[in-house]
């Protein structure tokens, strides 16, 4: 049943966008370009889509706005400069320029401090000049040329901070050196000499310094350091070749690890910032294509293609991903400010466009060529697959994609750090939630963490940052120390699916308190309304008893067990301890970056001195209509006759 209220054309143009052939993305580039055009100052400078505070300033932001369209826009105009229904964008982009680095223009971008926003936006600047000089560089009179110039060096004279920044300067001076202006290859050279201390002894890198930096997140595995540096290899490989020898190699090991934080359906794991970049995460594919890597074993361009092709649909055929003009909103799957960082404009979401980078790529290209596979199969063979640096395990099974996580953090206080890094797990399919507040479970949202109070009303909760330790074994189980209070210890136990059948993940947790708590470990975030269309949508009703072919909400008269059915699936909990009481959690809107009305099926329990506690967390999301099979095995586990944890976690390989 359709909606009452019409899709905006402009929307619908994108989402009925198949986004299968290279023609497919270049009307989904002009669709998404289109409302920025429409919000751009004359001379092309300054883009205002809308207004947010950030940390930096308006001037910065609206640079930002004109600098993001460059990831999608230069790939094209590279290649097709003439591109027919792009006559007006190359004009205002490339006269953008000049008006943006010119003192006496109104439209000027300011100068350059430390750590400035300003730096991010020019890299977009540096790549540009690099693929495209013919459309930005070559039509400036000697005047502008000298502008543009003078503005970039300033760069040089300024700190960035110690993380994929640093490439920012590497891109000012690569663009600069190619069309011939002056340029530091001493600046090159060192930021990336510095770059080599983020990565370890096994070749992987972390979003700054190693050993000390622990950031590996998508700036780590995807549209940051492995997407740059297959971008310098393309630009810079004659001149650099053994440079260009080794990110390739780098890359070819990061593949069949990165491909891991995917679903077979697109969609990608959503973890840690800056998660309203949305289908950048597929950047880094992108990047294996436009750096024409020689494709390591189990990889063909088929398979390439479907990770970016499918992650890129997952989003843009998402009505609630775009503002009704067309223009992409702050959020993941709907606009979700909680997630926001303080460095999000309204034009931030675009870096989503660096995906778009395979359009610099003619149709003649093997992944163009390539018809587009899906997600293989021999990937998915494995119950678990381990990333030891990262500090994650992944799991595929029972049509769930999740990982579970102890080992990724930044020590930079960005907003809901805890949430985007201190989860027990992540989900492709249900997302993870960040707190909309302090006050009680319903702001605190504990989907996929330990939560812990020693308030008697409950007013006020703690969750996982970070850990002091981490350890990950060889079968995927992973071990992290943590403390919530000076007084108080937990060691986490997480436990993948054991076979590529198997819908749950296992959680002990030994907690050791001087003081009395409240604990409550809270399963996946579900989506909580049941209706035969969205806009007739009503909240779950509680049942008494569970069906596969009907909606609810339930919660065991026992105790034991409580669960949510749903038409995104089915989020489910059983206490294994035998000491705690299952329920079924409202959470306030808007907090879960999928689903903007959730329940999460939790345990609580009573903890003093020294407690085991132990929940099986049952997760099998509705890929394709409503799923099924899976209430036999349900009732079988809740039934089953309880063993002591110890036992368990024996029968399990779980040692102590």
């Amino acid at each position: 049943m359709p909606h009452p209220v019409p899709v905006p054309a402009a929307v619908q143009k994108i989402v009925s966008n198949p986004v299968s052939t290279r023609d497919d993305l270049v009307d989904l580039l002009h669709a998404l370009i289109t409302p920025l055009s429409a919000a751009q100052s004359e001379g092309g400078a300054r883009v205002r889509v809308g207004f947010s505070g950030t940390h930096f300033d308006t001037s910065a932001a609206e640079m930002e706005g004109y600098a993001r369209a460059l990831w999608g826009l230069t790939p094209l105009l590279s290649i097709e400069p003439d591109r027919k229904g792009f006559e007006g964008m190359r004009q205002k982009w490339a006269s953008g320029l000049a008006e943006g680095t010119n003192p006496d223009s109104d439209e000027y971008w300011g100068d350059v401090r430390n750590h400035d926003q300003r730096m991010v936006e020019m890299a977009a600047l540096g790549f540009s000049l690099c693929l495209a000089p013919h459309v930005y560089w070559d039509p400036l009179s000697d005047t502008e040329k000298k502008a543009v110039n003078k503005w970039l060096l300033t760069a040089n004279g300024f700190t960035f901070p110690a993380n994929n920044w640093r490439y920012f300067r590497v891109f000012i001076n690569l663009g600069l050196k190619k069309v011939g202006a002056e340029f530091s290859q001493q600046a090159i050279d060192d930021e990336l000499e510095y770059m080599e201390s983020f990565y370890g002894p096994d070749g992987l890198p972390a979003d700054g310094v190693q050993p000390n930096c622990k950031g590996y997140d998508y700036y780590a595995t995807s549209f940051a350091i492995p997407f740059y540096s297959l971008i310098y290899c393309r630009l810079a490989g004659d001149t650099d070749p053994s440079r260009a020898k080794k990110y390739r190699e780098r890359a070819k090991q990061n593949m069949p690890l990165a491909i891991h934080l995917f679903g077979t359906d697109g969609a990608a794991i959503p973890f840690g910032r800056s998660m309203t970049y949305r289908f950048a995460c597929a950047a880094f594919w992108s990047a294996v294509a436009f750096a024409e890597l020689d494709l390591p074993e189990g990889f063909t361009w088929g398979i390439v293609k479907g990770l970016v092709l499918r992650n890129i649909r997952w989003f843009s055929q998402r009505e609630s991903v775009f503002n009704r003009d067309g223009s992409l909103t702050i959020g993941w799957a709907y606009p979700q400010y909680f997630l926001s960082e303080d460095y999000n404009s309204p034009q931030s979401p675009y870096w989503a466009l660096k995906s778009l980078l395979i359009l610099a790529l003619p149709k003649s290209h093997p992944f163009w060529a390539a018809k587009e596979e899906a997600y293989p199969s021999h990937f998915l063979k494995e119950s678990t697959y381990t990333v030891k640096s990262w500090g994650q395990t992944f799991s595929h099974a029972a049509g769930h994609d999740l990982m579970l996580s102890s080992g990724s953090y930044t020590d930079h206080v960005h907003r809901a750090n805890f949430a985007k890094y201190g989860k027990l797990a992540y989900s492709a399919q249900f997302g993870f939630s960040t707190s909309t507040g302090p006050h009680g479970l319903r702001q605190v949202c504990p989907d996929s963490t330990l939560a812990l109070s020693d308030d008697k009303d409950e007013v006020y909760w703690r969750v996982r940052y970070s850990c002091t330790e981490v350890e990950v074994r060889e079968n995927g189980v992973i071990r992290g120390v943590w403390k919530p209070w000076n007084d108080v210890t937990v060691t986490t136990y997480l436990v993948p699916p054991q076979s590529t059948d198997t819908p749950y993940h296992t959680r002990f947790h030994h907690i050791q308190t001087a003081r009395p708590l409240t604990a409550v470990d809270g399963g996946w975030a579900i989506h909580s309304h049941t209706g035969p269309s969205e806009h007739s949508e009503r909240r779950l009703p509680i049942v008494t008893s569970i069906s596969e072919s009907e909606d609810g909400s339930y919660e065991s008269p026992t105790g034991n067990c409580a669960i949510a059915i749903s038409k995104a699936g089915i989020s489910g909990i059983v206490d294994l301890s035998g000491t705690g009481k299952a329920v079924v959690l409202d959470v306030d809107g808007s907090s879960n970056l999928i689903a903007p009305r959730t329940v999460i099926p939790a345990v609580r329990t009573q903890v003093d001195g020294e407690v085991w506690q132990a929940s099986r967390i049952y997760g099998v999301p509705a890929k394709e209509g409503r799923v099924t099979g899976w209430l036999k095995g349900w009732e079988a586990e809740v039934g089953a006759d309880k063993k002591g944890v110890q036992e368990l976690m024996k029968e399990m390989g779980v040692e102590v």
